[in-house]
């Protein structure tokens, strides 16, 4: 009998798995939720990717009260779109991946700092070629067992994927921007009733795009601060339910008043949810709220309002399977005349299955539709791709992965459909 459930819980994990889309410009704040840990949890209740396996997990080095986590990930790729067009574009890719992690090793309170470079280097389309790059360092105060401080800063230049609609056809290269961050959270339980509050900086510097034969895309239209603040009440009605509503607010302040198509883009939204965290032996972890958002514009832009979702749950199928369920309704900047902004209802499931000690298997599946708001124009994309990482010993790892992408849309010449292999390799320490 345990088999046969076993079998069937992997047939429906790798059937209906799902992968993330983002797009959301208005970044989540660090929200500290206040799930009791039970008695009683065993390895069961760590996902197949979190359990620790300490024949293959990196041990760091010891650096005094901290040890640091160096990595080094590379990968040869083919995609069979890079341009994400209806006219498909070949090309082969190569990223290498640099990455550490400092942390504390302290009884009490907690330091990190963190950094990484991602570099991208195309085989025909050299134009194509980029590198990211961040740095930052997140860490939390233990005032007492009831109340804790959380706060993070970084600062990275990154890319806008090809696949944005923001993306124009005559763009000779990704649209890339630098971005400041701060948030920080406070969280204060005495007994079953809680309470936190946290609040986020966001300023981002958009660079100007190179134009095909020349030119520059001036995109300094894009440049803005955005701040969002939030408070939450829960209360841990049942060992393993907790209950909670929250409300938000965010302001998005453009540094120009009027951007390339002549709109002021400058917003304000408001959510408000209530939902329930669950935290089951051997079962599910995760939460899941229902609410109300709204985005307000400027005249002629049309404000975004209705249901706001979420979910972000972990089924713990097997010892050797657990399924990942992920969900939102995100509102995405968007550069296109007529449009206040892009409301995306996001869903995805995913799976990982331990079929070895040392190999795991995983596959997805996503569903995004993005209705861009003062126009006609609705788009889906759905994703999928399943993969396989080969835990070799403690200082390397091997990955194979295929992901299939698709946008189709009402409105004539942005639909496209790419695939993409990549194999890895990963060095730690």
């Amino acid at each position: 009998m345990q088999r046969a459930l076993r079998r069937a819980a992997l047939i429906v994990g790798f059937t209906v798995a799902g992968a993330g889309v983002t797009g959301f410009a208005v970044p989540a704040i660090a929200d500290d939720d206040t799930t009791p840990t039970l008695i009683g949890m065993t390895a069961q209740d760590d996902g197949v990717m979190t359990r620790h396996r300490p024949e293959y997990d990196a041990k760091g080095i010891p650096l005094g009260a901290f040890r640091l986590y160096p990595m080094l990930d590379a990968s040869a790729n083919y995609d069979d779109n890079v341009f994400k067009r209806p006219a498909a574009s070949s090309d082969w890719y190569f990223e290498e991946a640099p990455s550490f992690r400092l942390m504390s090793q302290w009884g009490r309170h907690f330091l990190e700092v963190y950094g990484g470079v991602d570099n991208y280097n195309y085989s025909s389309f050299s134009h194509l070629n980029l590198t990211d790059w961040s740095v930052g360092s997140d860490g939390r105060l233990d005032i007492s067992r009831a109340a804790d401080l959380s706060a993070n800063v970084s600062y990275g230049e990154y890319h806008e994927s090809l696949s944005s609609a923001n993306t124009v056809g005559f763009q000779a290269s990704p649209n890339r921007y630098n971005k400041a961050h701060a948030d920080s959270t406070a969280r204060y339980q005495p007994n079953r009733l809680g309470f936190s509050a946290g609040a986020s900086f966001d300023r981002y510097d958009w660079l100007n795009t190179p134009r095909v034969g020349g030119g520059i895309l001036f995109n300094s239209d894009r440049n803005e601060d955005v701040f969002q603040g939030f408070a939450k009440v829960n209360y841990d009605f049942s060992p393993g339910y907790t209950g909670f509503v929250r409300a938000l607010y965010n302001s998005r302040q453009f540094d120009q008043f009027l951007d390339r198509t002549g709109a002021h883009r400058s917003s304000n939204g408001y959510r408000f949810d209530a939902g329930l965290t669950v935290q089951l032996t051997h079962l599910l972890s995760g939460e899941a709220y229902l609410g109300y958002l709204t985005q307000d514009f400027a005249l002629p832009l049309k404000n975004i309002s209705g249901l706001d979702y979420g979910v972000n749950l972990d089924w713990f199928a097997t010892p050797v399977l657990t399924v990942h369920l992920t969900g939102s309704h995100e509102v995405s900047d968007v550069t296109l005349g007529g449009v206040s902004a892009s409301d995306d209802r996001l869903v995805k499931l995913s799976a990982d299955y331990e079929f070895r000690r040392n190999i795991i298997l995983q596959g997805y599946a996503s569903y995004t539709q993005s209705s861009l708001i003062g126009s006609s124009r609705t788009d889906d994309y759905p994703g999928a791709g399943v993969g396989a990482k080969y835990l070799i010993n403690r200082y390397m790892s091997a990955t194979i992965n295929y992901n299939f992408s698709k946008r189709s849309s009402n409105f004539s010449g942005v639909d496209y459909t790419d695939n993409e292999i990549a194999v890895g390799l990963s060095l730690h320490i």
